[in-house]
């Protein structure tokens, strides 16, 4: 641990003589009480925009305002390892920081400077770690407002996920999680990417931070192997296809389709797929999770994609476990349909 590195400005960050710091050992009792106080805090905001809506996503040709400075994020402890302040109980970011690049942008606006860290495009899904230092304390439950959030050259739809932790009065972390969809659902070999915040806006207090803010970078699609799988378990209701399955060094892919009976759908408003994941070693890749996709037809056909961490050493099967969810939707009911899993053999 730096001792004092976390209050210091961006300037004097940049201006920083790693080799003259003075450091102090942190005890096993102050780890378990910053992950306590993590878990305490953490906050996921989703963000969806549905396909079945034709969500448009436009980047602007605006000049690129971000410059990089490696330097920054090698001297900044809680920049350097941004992934490390989030809960990884499934493993999803095991891989992230050695297979993902270093992007260290950096822009300043308002009293609030952003530190874009790391990011990894694995062909479907992108990952973006980030880091926040503000001039004042904006509170705990925060999160980016006034639209302008990543987005993809060429995608006509968009659904993520974003987390921003406080780590101290005036430092934030974030993760985001999001995955385009492209014309044809022809993904690109490489894509480009900006990240233009209009403001930080505290959900409990209100306040709210305006700024400009910059960011443009592109990403190559890391290495990885699609197994065709086509494999389907189904009963009177419902059925679901597991189409492939992509294996990288950061995650792993499973592409499926869902089909609902009509008279399932004439009882509830929709009908979408969650999944437990587990190995023949007792890990778990996922809980239950609903993975993000489209329905053209009213959830009568919905298809998605799920996607989780790389797959541990040693496993030799996957057990994909998937339950329909039907819901009369806005917390007014719903009905969990479960199905028989689908055994996946692993080789090298």
């Amino acid at each position: 641990q730096f001792k004092g590195a976390l209050y210091m400005s961006m300037k004097e960050w940049m201006e920083l003589d790693i080799d003259n710091l003075e450091t102090e050992p942190v005890t096993e009792l102050e780890k378990q009480r910053v992950k306590q106080h993590i878990l305490k805090k953490r906050k996921k905001t989703p963000l969806w925009k549905s396909i079945g809506v034709a969500a448009v996503l436009l980047i602007s040709a605006t000049t690129v305002t971000t410059f990089a400075f490696p330097s920054v994020a090698a001297q900044i402890p809680f920049m350097n390892n941004v992934m490390s302040y989030f809960n990884d109980d499934y493993g999803q970011y095991t891989n992230f920081e050695l297979f993902s690049d270093d992007l260290s942008l950096v822009d300043s606006d308002n009293g609030v400077s952003i530190l874009i860290d790391h990011a990894v495009y694995d062909g479907t899904n992108i990952i973006v770690s980030y880091a926040l230092e503000t001039e004042k304390d904006l509170g705990k439950s925060i999160g980016v407002s006034g639209g302008n959030w990543f987005d993809v050259k060429d995608a006509i739809a968009m659904r993520g996920s974003d987390y921003i932790i406080q780590i101290d009065d005036t430092h934030y972390v974030g993760v985001a999680e999001f995955t385009p969809t492209f014309k044809n659902g022809v993904n690109p070999e490489t894509i480009e990417v900006s990240f233009k915040p209009k403001a930080f806006y505290n959900y409990e207090t209100l306040l709210e931070v305006k700024g400009d803010w910059s960011f443009n970078f592109s990403l190559n699609r890391v290495d990885g192997t699609v197994v065709a799988v086509n494999e389907t378990v189904k009963n009177e209701q419902v059925s679901l296809t597991l189409n492939s399955i992509e294996f990288t060094d950061v995650s792993t892919v499973l592409a499926y389709t869902q089909f609902a009976s009509e008279d399932l759908r004439k009882e509830w408003l929709s009908v979408t797929p969650t999944l437990t994941v587990k190995d023949d070693l007792g890990n778990i890749y996922v809980d239950g999770l609903g993975g993000g996709g489209s329905t053209s037809d009213d959830f009568i056909t919905f298809t998605g994609t799920t996607y989780f961490g790389a797959i541990k050493d040693g496993a030799t099967k996957l057990f994909i476990e998937p339950t329909a969810i039907a819901s009369l939707e806005n917390g007014r009911g719903h009905e969990k349909i479960q199905l028989d899993s689908i055994v996946i053999e692993l080789t090298k």
